[in-house]
């Protein structure tokens, strides 16, 4: 499997990669389809990198999301998202700790043989142990023959990280290794001036370049397995992983059928979507460089670092004070003051906006949309209720939207007769540029 070469398909609930009758397909959210694969992969790892770093109500978000099973059968997570990663991108570049796997770096220094004449012009790259001889790891000028081990497992995955990080999310590798930066870039460098091409990468324009590179990281890597005496749970792990990422995921064949589904990616993408959400909301605040008109919202998909926790408390005791009624304690995804009276935004993750209310369900009961509309009705109601309360009597206009995702920003009204009142709009975000906005979280 050829990143360039996956087809971009529009995605329902399911956001990632698929097999699907055999064949790969790469699912993006509704409203981008114009991108291209390697820029529909960057942009959904940074979001779900993002995503899954929040605060997440694990007993109200599973029973709304099943859990995908991985291609091994292994559950793909406890927190209920449906985050599903055969392809080792989470495990290798998000929850990985470098520093961690420094411990399979340890080896002895090795005299050499074959030393040049003038040993003094050498001693600077010399280790000394406590007697004071002098031990050489590598000599200019002399033939090195290659040595492969446990040692050697951590540079290969700092070269895969650095060209994952540079070369097909366009970031500099500080946002993923942190202070473990400087060390990982001189792993990298060291194992690929050894064994590599300067022009080695797996997202290389060039299809056929890529496919030799990604045979010699194969090679490297089984070359490595072979020929490290020990392998503890840390190599095994990292090993693992790394196959994992080099062959791209579960291979279909055609005697021995890989069962379709979810190969990496989110199964269910609502609550990635009401996070995006939040994210535009704040930002706009930041955008007019005005005072924060959110006044209360459903934090708990917020990214972590965007509100304290005082911050938090305040949202909670308004939407409490105001929308906790009768054994109900409603959580309106937003509301913020605005120069036209109040707004309250309900977040949802739909292909096209129901424009008609539609009642009741063939067995009498209410339909999903009608629940959703009842609840927004609900929103306006009680807010208004509480504007219109002494001592508060303030500017009680209130309005509500449905933010649904879309190619491009549109705002259209919602007809009705009898008129809605408060008034109801149905906004559509641009889908990439939201996305891309929140995918900056990533550095932080």
């Amino acid at each position: 499997m050829r990143v360039a070469d996956l087809p971009v398909v529009h995605g329902g609930s399911g956001v990632g990669l698929f097999l699907r009758d055999g064949r790969y397909e790469l699912r993006v959210p509704h409203g981008m389809t114009a991108l291209s694969s390697r820029e529909a992969i960057a942009l959904l790892f940074k979001t779900f990198v993002v995503f899954r770093r929040t605060r997440r109500d694990v007993r109200r978000l599973r029973p709304r999301d099943g859990v995908e099973q991985r291609p091994t059968g292994q559950d793909a997570g406890e927190d209920g998202v449906s985050f599903c990663d055969a392809l080792a991108f989470d495990e290798l570049f998000d929850r990985v700790d470098p520093r961690s796997l420094l411990s399979l770096c340890e080896r002895a220094a090795r005299l050499d043989h074959g030393l040049p004449a003038r040993f003094e012009r050498h001693l600077h790259l010399a280790l000394f142990d406590e007697r004071g001889t002098a031990h050489f790891e590598r000599v200019p000028g002399t033939r090195r023959a290659a040595r492969h081990g446990q040692a050697d497992i951590v540079g290969l995955y700092c070269v895969l990280a650095q060209d994952f990080y540079r070369n097909l999310l366009g970031v500099d590798p500080v946002c993923g290794w942190g202070a473990f930066a400087s060390e990982g870039e001189a792993l990298a460098d060291d194992f690929r001036h050894r064994h590599l091409t300067p022009e080695d990468s797996l997202f290389q324009d060039d299809a056929s370049a890529s496919d030799r590179s990604r045979e010699q990281f194969r090679h490297l890597l089984a070359v490595i397995d072979r020929a490290s005496p020990v392998r503890d749970a840390v190599y095994r792990d990292l090993h693992d992983a790394l196959d994992r990422y080099l062959h791209a995921g579960p291979v279909p064949d055609e005697r021995h059928r890989t069962p379709d589904g979810q190969v990496w990616g989110v199964g269910d993408f609502w609550a990635v979507w009401e996070s995006i959400c939040l994210v535009h909301a704040l930002d706009q605040d930041i955008d007019a460089e005005r005072l924060p008109s959110l006044w209360t919202c459903d934090h708990e998909h917020l990214p972590r670092g965007l509100a304290d926790d005082a911050l938090k408390r305040d949202w909670e005791h308004r939407r409490d004070q105001v929308f906790a009624r009768n054994e109900i304690r409603r959580r309106p995804d937003l509301v913020r003051t605005t120069g036209e009276g109040w707004l309250i935004a309900d977040f949802k993750y739909q292909a096209r906006p129901q424009t008609q209310r539609p009642k009741f369900a063939d067995e009498g009961e209410l339909t999903k949309a009608e629940r959703d509309f009842l609840n927004l009705e609900a929103y306006g109601l009680l807010l208004r209720v509480h504007l219109l309360t002494p001592p508060v009597q303030v500017d009680h206009r209130v309005r509500l939207e449905m933010w649904l995702p879309g190619e491009s920003s549109e705002l259209r009204h919602m007809p009705g007769t009898p008129r809605w009142d408060p008034p109801l709009s149905i906004r559509h975000l641009a889908t990439r540029p939201a996305l891309e906005r929140y995918g900056r979280l990533y550095g932080r």
